[in-house]
């Protein structure tokens, strides 16, 4: 069986064919790219499609979409380290690219800066089933009031819904299952569920992506989605990864996954949401060219940069947000793409982990923990244009310095034993396979990442198929 995988990115559209043969074992075919034409999506899928594609030979086709920015949702709940968490590990674990987080009451100056984001979903939450019903209303007031042009998932106290409903009438509004009914049991696959029907239903209709759809009988999915599913398919069908960190950074924006089990421990109290077995988060500021300049400041805060150095990467940074198509091309400047790269890493690690500190009480000092601790966790995953293509990059060596936060607080991040880079990034167009054929992408991941090479180097026939 011939599979096609692409995925439409923002600057280049990939794909790739594989040979699903038995045994679940996938080979690499054929791969081709173009740049993404953002004005009419459909002509670079098109083009992609048909030199992965010979005439006459049969497939089956996986896409994803991560163009225009991606899926981009504002995250509004009650309690900081309640709800509104939970709106944020909602949105970012539906392959959302979460643009902001608001807690308790909407005030003016956060309906303002809510209407100049311009977000595609605002997720609105609060209050679990039976509790709070005074802020989702008010809020939804709010948002009504502001005329706000986007579509809005109600995703708090049911006892609110049919009110908040009522409030958001003249707009857009899906009311689903509370994402945190009790405050130990998170909801979340309702409200993403809502979010990719958005996504599918509205997001996608023009730029070309509807003609897609018409086109092929299929829909994508969002990007961040798909290998947010795929960790938890390398979780289950390979097992001899243990527990990862995963990265994909983008010129734009750096995602972390990371797979790792929450077990008690003796001594440690755990403040905050249970924290699910696969985690998401997008930092939108952290990116190799369009977001160099937020990279930049956290290498200043990072690492020990000389004058000279500072004044010299930040003439760099200049360059390469007014030029993100510009590659490195000078020793100096291959170095200062190592720092910038290493600087997003360490900071989007430090954002995603938990933290740590100790409490004196009657029964002796305990510690007190919050978010996920990643401090076992061994391996490390990169993939991403640069992560992929760097072979002299080690992010390793950018997380000793990764201690105590601002608030005298441990940061819980691993240095990690070892470091798989996915060398011909294809984890994203594994990721799509995965959704049909999970124990297959697993297996190719298993292979890439080890060094095996996938290609097929024999001609095929254009029928090719394994018996």
């Amino acid at each position: 069986m011939i599979i096609v995988s692409i995925d439409i990115g923002s600057t280049w559209t990939k794909g790739a064919a594989f040979l699903l043969c038995p045994g679940d074992d996938l080979r690499l075919l054929r791969r081709s790219s173009h740049p993404t034409t953002v004005q009419d999506l459909s002509i670079g899928f098109e083009s992609v499609l048909g030199r992965l594609v010979p005439p006459g030979e049969d497939y089956k086709l996986c896409y994803s979409s991560s163009a225009k920015g991606g899926l981009a949702v504002a995250a509004v709940g009650l309690v900081p380290e309640l709800t509104a968490e939970m709106a944020k590990v909602t949105a970012c674990s539906s392959g959302a690219r979460l643009t902001q987080s608001f807690a308790y009451e909407l005030s003016a100056e956060d309906i303002t800066s809510l209407k100049n984001a311009a977000p595609d979903i605002i997720l609105l939450s609060g209050g679990s089933d039976g509790g709070n019903v005074f802020y989702p209303a008010r809020n939804a007031q709010r948002i009504a009031e502001a005329e706000i042009a986007c579509s809005v998932v109600y995703a708090g106290n049911r006892s609110a819904g049919e009110h908040v409903a009522s409030i958001l009438r003249a707009r857009d509004v899906v009311c689903t299952e509370n994402l945190l009914p009790t405050l130990d049991t998170p909801n979340p696959e309702p409200a993403r569920a809502a979010i990719r029907e958005i996504f599918l239903s509205k997001i996608t209709s023009g730029k070309g992506l509807d003609r897609i759809i018409d086109r092929t009988g299929c829909e994508p999915c969002p990007t961040p989605y798909a290998l947010y599913e795929f960790c938890h398919s390398l979780a289950k069908h390979a097992p001899e990864f243990g527990e990862f960190v995963l990265v994909d950074m983008g010129g734009a924006t750096t995602d972390v996954y990371s797979y790792h089990e929450e077990l008690p421990v003796a001594g440690i109290v755990r403040r905050g949401l249970p924290e699910p077995a696969v985690k998401r988060t997008v930092e939108g500021d952290l990116g190799m060219r369009v977001s160099a300049a937020s990279a930049f400041e956290a290498a200043g805060q990072l690492f020990q940069l000389s004058e000279q150095d500072s004044e010299v990467l930040s003439s760099y940074v200049r360059r390469l947000t007014s030029s993100p198509e510009h590659l490195a091309a000078s020793p100096q400047e291959r170095h200062f793409d190592a720092v910038l790269a290493g600087a997003n890493i360490a900071t989007s690690l430090m954002r995603h982990a938990g933290r740590a500190h100790e409490v004196a009480t009657a029964d002796g000092i305990v510690t007190v923990q919050t978010g996920r601790d990643l401090t076992s966790v061994k391996t490390i995953i990169g993939t991403g244009g640069y992560l992929s293509y760097s072979a002299d990059f080690d992010p390793r060596i950018h997380l000793p310095g990764i201690g105590i936060d601002k608030f005298g607080k441990r940061i819980l991040v691993s240095r990690h034993e070892s470091y798989l880079r996915d060398t011909a990034n294809l984890l994203p167009l594994l990721a799509n396979v995965s959704r049909k054929h999970p124990a297959a992408a697993a297996a190719a991941a298993v292979h890439l990442l080890s060094g095996v090479d996938l290609a097929i180097t024999t001609q095929l026939p254009a029928k090719a198929a394994c018996a």
